[in-house]
């Protein structure tokens, strides 16, 4: 048998004997690929819907312009110049102003995934670019009548003639709808209102600037020329349409591929679960066709052909899965575009099949198959003709003495790292960060090399703990799980690492939400904190503070925001040219935070100027009484002088330093300042209580202005927290469905494995009930022991992760006890249901034919 074509017959022929076998090993890698391939589909879905929605907005556009100066805007006579300049056809103003829409009973219109705001409204016959068309009504005229968009009218019940109310961060527009229109492309549940030009202008540019222009050139002058003339005559940026758009759909594209490697990463994940349970379903397969292999090495097949048998298999395998993969990657992205247009944000670009995402996910899923074949390969490839006369379990067993040692090696130079990282307390985020991750990915290796000899002490006591109730049956259980360490190890460690990750992620979560309310508890005093969204989505209204002042109990309200204005060419907030902001503080911030004075006073009520941290003090040389430049980029022409009146420790609700509100207000326009959240304190002995119902009904007319204790504005903080933990807990739920499947691979085939013996169970009276009892008890034991170990290395890994991050304002480490009780229950009832086809199987064999195979 020297024919490799004979040995590929082979392959094939014992594929197709054995469907259930393969259909356990392909969906194993189906679930790994289909993830990888989706999100491949689901970022070019993405960013093929924004770029129909960029290409409509600048068709038309011959020329857009910005500001010459970034931070300034474009004054209203360089735009009158613009407008009647004989080489320019159109001007349209650019930009809109976000605001929260309501009816006139003052209920805000909840647009769940879509935004509102508010625009200006041109004619048909002087839009620049695609044009809206009129469906309904009249065209608004001056500052107190508003078109609203198709899709609003349809979802909120809008009409003609009704009176809305729009917000602003600064004031509140009362406007009536004259007519309807329909936008180039669906807006989903967003609302679009659009205001006549001069009425726009005058409500929302007090100087008459304005950020951006659109402009269409005049006949016979092309978009370039018009370009190039008005970068030349005017103090102004100007670029083609089609230029921006591209410019824009590029930048886009590469914001895209943070969601596209984010989800690969756990698509990857889900691979590296997948990966175990196929190398440990192809170690049983050889295992089990022992007699086979030396079959064929007494006829004359040799070593390299019986690899190579297996190997063309795990390539089978690995191409069927992968395919189905992305089959199911692109029912995937279907799934998550219907649940999106549910949310109102329909999505357009097809299923986003491309080469990549068909590619990849092939090559990638046959090439891990592979390598997780290839050293069952080598082991059916070592197999000598004479055993075909031995029993399957002495063929497979061997000694893991080397193997143990060598995975305790590693598991504790992992763990020594990852203490190294926590502990190095002088030592980069950074550099800690990777000692951790380097530390992680030792623990795991190791835990998986050393797995088998680990599983050897403690899965008996377990399954002698869980059999207890169950008697006979429940001690062979224990005895079974035992006799094969590697198998059980292997099948465990799959969960092991999806509930590492998930222990890991949960106690930072949990530290997080700690720390949170920690913050608040410690260092915040108000009686009530007045905020807007506080996913920061939208400021507070500008006059809440005032609001809030002529309240009944209101003893005093102190006001907090960020505004854009430098002091000594320094900002609080720093994140780069585009954003740089620093705190404003508006009253006495002692009245609201708790600090710790160093030096001088923090009364910005009673002395204008600013406060500044011991840190940032020191390290920009900063002295209380001294006086330092105020600017601002928004206003690069005029500065002025501030002085320094006080520092103090480092506090977490005013990082870096803060300026008095008076002290900036005439250096930049009305509207640039963003607040945030206003602290109100009672007048002494005033119900609580009452106090809270005022407030309510002060706040009544702002809309959006929620009345929160600290408790509550921290809960709420932790609310996002842990909608932002579920998408992970969801992302690596798939890692979690594997382990599960790999339970039920590995049950199912040693029910396979071991039909003698079950048979003979039978023959000597053992129950059909008693079977599948002991085939869940043997499930329930891999499935706790799995989680057990994979909860310990997760509480390690989240605490030297936590550690690293302490300088963030994560302290203190949280065990979510909670969870990990819930996880250690779920896993057990995982176990059982893993079980149910195995065990119902195993239930099933007839036990002469057992015998007599």
């Amino acid at each position: 048998m020297s024919s490799g074509k004979t040995m590929r017959k082979v392959s094939l022929r014992n594929i197709l004997a054995h469907k259930l076998r393969l259909a356990l090993t392909v969906l194993a890698v189906v679930l790994g690929t289909s993830f990888i391939a989706g999100s491949f589909m689901f970022t070019k879905t993405l960013s093929d819907t924004f770029d129909s929605a960029i290409s409509s907005s600048f068709d038309g556009v011959d020329a857009a312009v910005s500001p010459a100066n970034e931070g300034q805007g474009i004054s209203a006579e360089t735009r009158k110049a613009i407008a009647e300049d004989p080489e320019v056809g159109d001007v349209n103003v650019g930009g809109s102003q976000t605001v929260v829409v309501a009816d006139a009973d003052s209920e805000a219109f909840q647009t769940g995934g879509g935004a509102s705001s508010l625009g200006p409204f041109y004619p048909e016959d002087d839009h620049v670019g695609e044009p809206y068309t009129m469906a309904e009504g009249n065209a608004p005229e001056g500052p107190d009548e508003v078109v609203i968009n198709q899709d609003a009218v349809d979802e909120y019940g809008i009409a003609i003639g009704d009176e809305l109310i729009a917000v602003t961060p600064s004031e509140h527009v009362n406007v009536e709808v004259s007519g309807i229109y329909e936008p180039p492309v669906s807006m989903g549940s967003s609302i679009s209102l659009l205001m006549a030009e001069d009425g726009y202008l005058e409500r929302f540019t007090s100087t008459g600037s304005v950020s951006s222009l659109t402009v269409s050139a005049a006949e016979n002058v092309s978009p370039d020329a018009l370009v190039e003339h008005l970068n030349n005559e005017y103090e102004v940026s100007a670029e083609s349409g089609e230029k921006l758009a591209e410019e824009i759909t590029k930048a886009i594209s590469e914001g895209m591929q943070f969601i596209n490697y984010f989800l690969i990463a756990f698509g990857l994940i889900a691979l590296l679960v997948g990966t175990f349970i196929i190398a440990n379903t192809f170690s049983m397969i050889v295992a089990q066709r022992t007699k086979e292999f030396a079959l064929l090495r007494a006829l004359g097949a040799s070593r390299g052909q019986i690899t190579r048998s297996v190997v063309t298999e795990s390539v089978i395998v690995g191409i069927i899965g992968s395919a189905v993969g992305v089959v199911a990657g692109m029912g995937l992205v279907a799934l998550i575009k219907l649940g999106l247009s549910t949310q109102d944000l329909p999505m357009g670009g097809g299923l986003g099949l491309t080469v990549n995402a068909v590619v990849v996910p092939i090559i990638l899923g046959t090439i891990v198959t592979v390598i997780s074949a290839w050293a069952p390969a080598r082991r059916a490839g070592a197999v000598e003709p004479v055993e075909a006369m031995r029993t399957t379990e002495s063929a497979a067993g061997s000694s893991l003495k080397v193997r143990t040692i060598i995975g305790l090696v590693i598991l504790g130079a992992g763990i020594a790292f990852a203490i190294w990282g926590a502990l190095w307390t002088d030592g980069t985020t950074g550099n800690r960060a990777s000692l951790v991750g380097v530390g992680a990915l030792g623990v795991i290796v190791g835990f998986f090399m050393a797995g088998p000899a680990l599983s050897l002490p403690i899965v008996p006591l377990f399954g002698k703990l869980i059999g207890a109730p169950f008697g006979a049956v429940g001690a062979l259980a224990a005895t079974n799980s035992q006799r094969n360490p590697r198998r059980t190890s292997a099948t465990a460690f799959a969960l092991t690492l999806g509930l590492a990750l998930v222990t890991a992620i949960g106690m930072l979560g949990a530290t997080m939400n700690s720390s949170i309310a920690d913050l608040m508890e410690d260092n915040v005093s108000a009686d009530y904190i007045l905020s807007g969204p506080t996913d920061g989505s939208f400021p507070a209204p500008g006059n809440t503070p005032e609001l809030a002042r002529e309240t009944e109990g209101v003893e005093s309200t102190v006001a907090v925001g960020m505004t854009p204005v430098l002091i000594d060419a320094k900002a609080a907030l720093d994140y780069g040219p585009q954003f740089q902001m620093t705190n404003f503080i508006e009253g006495n911030p002692e009245s609201m935070v708790t600090f710790d004075v160093v030096e001088g006073s923090l009364d910005l009520e009673a002395n204008p100027g600013f406060i500044a941290n011991r840190t940032v003090a020191e390290t920009n040389g900063w002295q209380v009484g001294e006086s330092y430049e105020l600017s601002s980029p928004m206003n690069p022409v005029e500065t002025g002088e501030v002085e320094l009146i006080g520092i103090y420790e480092p506090n977490p609700i005013v990082e870096g330093f803060a300026v008095s509100k008076s002290a900036f207000e005439e250096l930049i326009p009305s509207g640039a300042a963003q607040l945030l959240f206003v602290g109100v304190n009672a007048e002494e002995g005033y119900d609580l209580t009452q106090l809270r119902t005022n407030l309510e009904e002060s706040m009544k007319e702002l809309i959006i202005i929620q009345v929160m204790t600290g408790e509550e504005y921290a809960g709420q903080a932790a609310d996002l927290v842990n909608q932002m933990l579920s998408i992970l807990y969801a992302l690596l739920a798939l890692a979690v469905i594997i382990a599960i499947l790999g339970i039920v691979n590995t049950l199912t085939l040693g029910v396979i494995e071991r039909r003698q013996e079950i048979g003979m169970l039978r023959a000597v009276g053992t129950q059909r009930r008693q079977v599948r009892t002991m085939i869940t008890l043997e499930a329930v034991q891999i499935a706790v022991f799995g989680a057990v170990m994979g909860m310990l290395i997760g509480l390690g890994l989240g605490w030297a992760f936590i550690e690293v991050l302490a300088d963030t304002g994560l302290e203190n480490a949280v065990v979510p006890w909670a969870q990990l009780a819930i996880m250690l229950v779920a896993s057990a009832v995982v176990g059982v249901v893993a079980a149910i086809w195995p065990s119902v199987r195993a239930a099933k064999t007839p036990p002469l034919e057992a015998i007599a195979d």
